[in-house]
């Protein structure tokens, strides 16, 4: 009915729900009769009704309205409205930011920005710690009279203060800033908030964040958050090692309509090499590459960044590729018919000590023949075989004299991921020689 705008309606149901029917009526129920009667111009029944509010309801300060000062209403009656706020103060319930804040705004634009003032230093000697909304309706007032510099006071003074502030408050400080064209702020304020969220236990953002800041920088205001918002999350989350709330955004993106792209993808497969995971990048790069109805389309940068990490991880670790990990990459370069590459891949697993396996012999003479370079390949291991003598056949990776399986598994899951990566028609970075040997 309120929002029908039918209000005698309104207050007709309220009176047979909670008087002649003996149902307690809620926050919210007080809330829409408030709301009915400022909106129909009966500023002194919604007072009033507030006032009964506070005497008789029963549930906390906390959760009671902040619509019996909407800045519409209280324009047409200033001193009930700030008797209203100082009523509660001195009922014990404290000030209230935001009635103080809708008191603000009213008087503003009303023109009387000396009351909004008063009111905002009562605000402050009344309260330690207040909403930082206040600051916004300040600064909006002051922008309007060409005051930039009062304005950019005030919202340093908020700074200053180092306050707790919520993503609803953040949010309309960004608002402000930005139709101000205080950029440079407005994205300092945007990094402050990504730096303080920490969910479940601190909401320092929400979907209205990204909406703002997706607005101001392509100006087009979304409806819900796309697969750009998520990322740029997950992204700032990814920097800053908030790992595990990046992954649960991650896993809501399916739930929201939102496929990750191979950007998303990338973000968190970067953060699990920095946190040393590579059992979860290689899950997730596992993930990516599976296909499907919802995967992306992965491109060769992708191979290659993987393949690059891992490579690291092993050298970092001391690891060199057994017989059977260059056996792999070999008979893949071959047949795909990459012949120098397995060339240079097969003279370095030679120099290394590690013998060649008759099954990978015939198979490299088998391509290279294909190639009619058979003649080649054969002067190759006559010349290895006058030299020093191989390894064992079946030899293993050893690290410090211990074989560690999961090292083992790592690197020749990088060397199925090159293979992998050629049935997907990309062909990664050995390709463009960035490949050395350690």
């Amino acid at each position: 009915m309120f929002r029908a705008g039918r209000y005698e309606d309104a207050v007709a149901l309220f009176h047979f729900f909670f008087e002649q029917s003996n149902i307690v009526p809620n926050v919210v129920s007080y809330n829409f009769l408030i709301n009915t009667h400022c909106d129909a111009g009966r500023v002194d029944v919604a007072v009033d009704v507030y006032r009964h509010m506070l005497a008789n309801a029963p549930f906390s300060r906390r959760r009671l309205p902040t619509a019996t000062s909407r800045r519409g209403s209280w324009g047409q009656s200033h001193n009930g409205g700030h008797g209203l706020a100082q009523g509660d103060a001195e009922q014990g319930h404290g000030a209230d930011s935001l009635v103080y804040n809708n008191l603000m705004a009213g008087f503003i634009d009303l023109g009387n920005m000396d009351k909004a003032l008063e009111l905002f230093e009562e605000l402050r000697e009344r309260c330690l710690v207040y909403d930082g909304v206040v600051h916004a309706t300040l600064m909006e007032g002051y922008f309007k009279r060409g005051m930039e510099k009062e304005a950019m006071e005030s919202y340093q003074s908020l700074l200053d203060r180092q306050f707790k502030m919520n993503a609803v408050t953040c949010n309309t400080l960004l608002e402000a800033l930005l139709k101000r064209e205080k950029v440079k702020e407005a994205e300092a304020l945007f990094e402050h908030m990504l730096s303080a969220h920490n969910p479940p236990s601190f909401q320092a953002m929400n979907t209205d964040t990204y909406n703002i800041m997706v607005f101001h920088r392509t100006g087009t205001k979304p409806c819900t958050m796309d697969v750009g918002c998520f990322n740029n999350i997950i992204s700032k989350l990814c920097e800053r090692g908030l790992i595990a709330g990046a992954e649960k955004l991650f896993e809501e993106m399916p739930a929201k309509s939102v496929n990750p792209d191979e950007a998303t993808y990338g973000f968190l497969i970067d953060a699990f090499f920095r946190d040393d995971r590579e059992a979860d990048a290689l899950r997730l790069f596992e993930k990516m590459i599976s296909g499907g109805e919802s995967a992306p389309r992965v491109n060769v940068g992708s191979y290659n960044k993987v393949f690059k990490e891992l490579v690291k991880v092993g050298r970092a670790k001391g690891l060199r590729p057994d017989q059977v990990s260059y056996s792999i990459l070999i008979k893949g370069l071959c047949l795909e018919g990459s012949l120098d590459r397995a060339r240079y891949l097969l003279e370095e697993m030679l120099r290394s000590g590690t013998a060649a396996s008759p099954e990978l012999q015939e198979a490299v003479m088998e391509a290279f023949g294909k190639g009619g370079r058979m003649e080649e390949m054969s002067r190759l291991f006559a010349e290895r075989a006058d030299g020093a003598a191989p390894l064992l056949l079946g030899s293993k990776l050893e690290v410090d004299g211990a074989e560690t399986l999961h090292q083992v598994v790592i690197y020749h899951l990088s060397l199925l991921f090159f293979i992998n990566s050629h049935r997907h028609g990309c062909l990664p970075f050995f390709q463009s020689g960035r490949y050395t040997s350690s």
